[in-house]
């Protein structure tokens, strides 16, 4: 913290190993014993495991006034924010369905479209397309042309098979979780009015797992950023969630996207010997995108990382058990 004072943004690139978590515990900690009210501090993380683990580790260190932190995913945020203004976001009377629901009503939408035998994605594989499609802030058709290798024919029933799908949302009034996370950033960015409520509400907005964050999550931290702070941590050489509609950028294009940004990089690393990470090290040097990080073990050095070559994954499995 002698770097990171409470009135900038900042992205902290975390390298393996290196203490992710307990950065943006730290950073909540800080700002609560600086005297920021914790009530005015949120904090987003990926999954609600991380949002359960980080309250209870925040608890040990401030004590009762962690509980008054908001900590989440990124769905329950938006859902908890939209129950709150329901006619601000138009869902006064809307159920939330989840994923087992998300399906059966695609598979009604499909029934529809297709005949009973024809060769056609399932109901499950259409609720990720369209997933999909909606979190990297894409249309649909653009998506599926683009990304999923189909012919023009089953694109075309597909869209007819997701525009029976919104019907039915719509009927029933449903929403589904792609559709909360939609709905938050449309109005966010489409009502100035309710954009002022909400980025009134914090002082300091802190991120989890930056690098898996998607261009729908993106648009809603930009919209809640000004004047809350924003205090991002995350690993651009781990970003390994592309296929769920993650976009490493919000991590590479960071410092162009917010002017005056301040990037810090943690690159001690606590969990491996050096010889391992000198391996990670080579690596990303070989990458054409500039990652800029050189990883230290903490642990010093340790025994030399050899190359084993295995016929197949079960005689990999094999080896690692021996």
């Amino acid at each position: 913290h002698a770097h990171a004072g409470v009135d900038k943004v900042y992205l902290v690139l975390a390298g393996a190993g290196t203490g992710k978590t307990r950065t943006i515990i730290g950073r909540a900690a800080h700002l609560i014993h600086t005297g920021v009210d914790p009530s005015r501090i949120l904090v987003m993380t990926f999954t609600r495991r991380a949002a359960r683990e980080l309250s209870k580790r925040l608890e040990t260190i401030v004590g009762p006034a962690s509980a008054k932190v908001t900590a989440g995913t990124f769905h329950h945020f938006c859902h908890f924010t939209m129950r709150r203004m329901p006619r601000r976001f138009g869902i006064e009377t809307a159920t939330v369905m989840d994923g087992d629901d998300q399906v059966q009503l695609m598979k009604l939408a499909r029934g529809t479209v297709v005949v009973p035998k024809e060769k056609f994605p399932r109901a499950s594989k259409l609720v990720k397309y369209y997933s999909y499609a909606r979190n990297t802030n894409r249309q649909v058709r653009e998506y599926l042309e683009k990304y999923t290798g189909r012919d023009a024919a089953t694109i075309e029933k597909m869209c007819r098979v997701f525009v029976a799908y919104e019907d039915r949302k719509r009927k029933n009034s449903y929403l589904d979780f792609d559709y909360i996370l939609h709905r938050f950033a449309q109005v966010l960015h489409e009502r100035q009015d309710v954009r002022i409520q909400l980025a009134g509400l914090y002082d300091h907005i802190l991120v989890d797992e930056m690098q898996d964050t998607n261009p729908l999550q993106w648009l809603i931290l930009d919209g809640l950023r000004d004047p809350a702070k924003l205090f991002c941590v995350g690993d651009d050489a781990q970003s390994i969630y592309a296929f769920r509609g993650a976009d490493f950028q919000n991590v590479h294009s960071f410092a162009q996207r917010v002017p005056g940004s301040v990037v810090l990089k943690l690159q001690e690393n606590y969990r491996s010997t050096q010889d391992i990470l000198d391996v990670a090290n080579w690596l990303l040097r070989q990458s054409p995108l500039k990652y800029d990080k050189e990883l230290r073990a903490h642990r010093g050095k340790g025994l030399m990382p050899r190359l084993v070559e295995c016929e197949s994954d079960l005689d990999e499995a094999r080896w690692i058990a021996e």
